[in-house]
């Protein structure tokens, strides 16, 4: 009787030994590559709870899922990019309805958030700017006709004495007579780092142009210009990217001293291609543009999400504070973190300190179209509650009316392994708490965007509006009601995007 019980026994222990072995075979292997994307998916969301300006939208964990966005059909970048997505689709304007982070640019992408490698923001602290951008070309294709947008100064096409307006008649001998056979020659060119352009100027000189791609220190002014009319002197420049605040110093310092030189009572500053860049930057040309009764005088608030101003986004504690040269910041022994920041209001408020620059402006115009956002935007609505400013729209479809890109927002990278995460994280409001602009700054004034003339003539529509050139104004606008035309842009690699700031500028609590 009792072998027949250690029988059964050992029969029981066999069956459970085997149910065990199937019940572990049925569960899947996670690879280390999966288990680490699938880490900073969950990362990417908590942090989106935490600091996020709608987290109080945000579903929870739970119910989010991050995980899911794990596609082993997909490289790393695109998977973190659709977990992002999907978050900025919880945000929805309360009045409305309608979703903060719709891109009406491209509707798969978010409007203001966004991850990136930090490879390359490295790179760009290393070598001060100097970024490859192989020929310092940007093209627009109108009708299939081919003219340079815009050229950086210190580019190998702005050094060959190329600019705004020029027809491209040719690339590397053949004739450009369409979209795609510039498109097809371009991505040669590439490839071969040269390009041979036969170029026709003024509409009647032709020259052959040899350039070869190269790295250079981008100059984000592209035209400069004083214009005269009667008693008014008018300085102009056109800022194509609100570059770190060294290398706007470098290049907007003279400008503005050469303006005050000239005595100019009037301004124009041309942002009708900027998207953003430093927001630090902006300040700088905010201090150099504002009347001497500003200074001292708020220029802006921050405003972070309650959860942050009252310095309760745990999250947070997992991630160091670092300095630009990206070692830990310490104080009394001990490593600083994202949640040692004061995020409230009264931290974030920014001054204007008018040590220099200009004092007697009566009036600042602002040239924009629907692709001027962010730090441009900015550098609008904080003057505006201080001088008399007007902006002008530009558009290649002479819209009726002209708004911008519309965005109020900005945000500081947080590491997410190898990529840094920018979420929509502060809203920004002027003196007089004015921020809604979620659907951009509309012009006052709104005229085509003439792209066979050169930044800052007499024959750019805008110029010649605020010049009080009413009969070349009708003119133009006529000309273009009776036809129908066909853009596509081209941009370089140059500009920066967003309301950025640096993670040095972050205020630490005082305890």
């Amino acid at each position: 009787m009792k072998q027949a019980n250690i029988g059964i026994v050992i029969l029981l222990v066999i069956f459970l030994m085997q149910s065990c072995n199937k019940k572990n075979d049925d569960i899947p292997q996670i690879s280390k590559e999966q288990k680490r994307i699938i880490e900073n998916l969950d990362s990417i969301f908590f942090l989106a709870q935490g600091v996020y300006l709608w987290n109080d939208q945000l579903p929870s964990v739970d119910r989010f899922n991050p995980s899911r966005f794990y596609n082993q059909g997909l490289n790393e970048f695109r998977c973190y990019e659709n977990g992002l997505f999907e978050i900025t689709q919880f945000a929805k304007d309360a009045a409305t309805g309608e979703l903060y982070e719709r891109n009406i640019f491209d509707l798969n992408r978010p409007k203001y958030s966004g991850i990136v490698f930090r490879e390359f923001q490295e790179s760009e602290r290393r070598h001060a700017y100097n970024v490859s951008n192989t020929f310092g070309l940007s093209v627009v294709v109108k009708n299939n006709i081919l003219r340079l947008l815009y050229v950086d100064p210190n580019s190998p096409a702005g050094k060959a004495g190329l600019r705004r307006g020029t027809q491209i008649l040719s690339i590397n001998g053949e004739n450009v007579l369409t979209e795609e056979s510039f498109l097809d020659q371009w991505k040669k060119s590439l490839a071969m780092s040269f390009i041979k352009l036969e170029v026709m100027e003024e509409g009647i000189k032709k020259r052959e142009v040899r350039l070869n791609a190269a790295s250079y220190e981008i100059n984000p002014v592209v035209k400069r210009n004083i214009l005269r009319s009667g008693e008014r002197t008018i300085g102009y420049f056109a800022l194509n990217s609100f570059t770190t605040i060294q290398n706007a110093q470098k290049y907007l310092t003279p400008i503005f001293l050469s303006f005050t030189q000239e005595k100019i009572n009037e301004l124009i500053i041309d942002l009708r291609y900027n998207q953003g860049g430093y927001q630090i930057t902006a300040d700088f040309i905010a201090n150099l543009v504002a009347p001497n009764n500003a200074d001292a005088k708020i220029m802006y608030t921050e405003h972070y999400n309650r959860q942050m101003q009252d310095g309760n986004s745990k999250v947070l504690e997992n991630y160091k504070l670092y300095d630009e040269y990206h070692r830990p910041v310490i104080i009394n022994g001990k490593e600083i973190s994202l949640y040692d920041i004061d995020y409230s209001v009264e931290a974030n408020t920014t001054y204007f300190h008018k040590d220099d620059g200009l004092t007697d402006l009566k009036k600042v115009y602002f040239i924009v179209s629907n692709r001027t956002a962010s730090a441009s935007e900015l550098l609008i609505n904080i003057l505006k509650p201080y001088m008399d400013v007007q902006v002008i729209g530009v558009s290649e479809d002479n819209l009726s009316a002209v708004y911008t890109y519309g965005k109020p927002v900005g945000s500081f990278g947080i590491p997410v392994g190898q990529f840094d995460l920018y979420l929509g994280m502060y809203e920004l409001k002027n003196t007089n708490r004015e921020s809604n602009y979620f659907k951009g700054i509309k012009s006052d004034v709104a005229l085509s965007d003439d792209t066979d003339t050169d930044f800052g003539g007499q024959d750019d529509p805008a110029i010649a509006w605020i010049l009080g050139m009413e009969n070349k104004r009708m003119e133009l606008k006529t000309g273009n009601k009776i036809r129908q035309d066909k853009y596509s842009f081209y941009f370089n690699t140059d500009r920066l995007i967003g309301n950025i700031k640096n993670n040095n500028e972050l205020k630490i609590k005082i305890k």
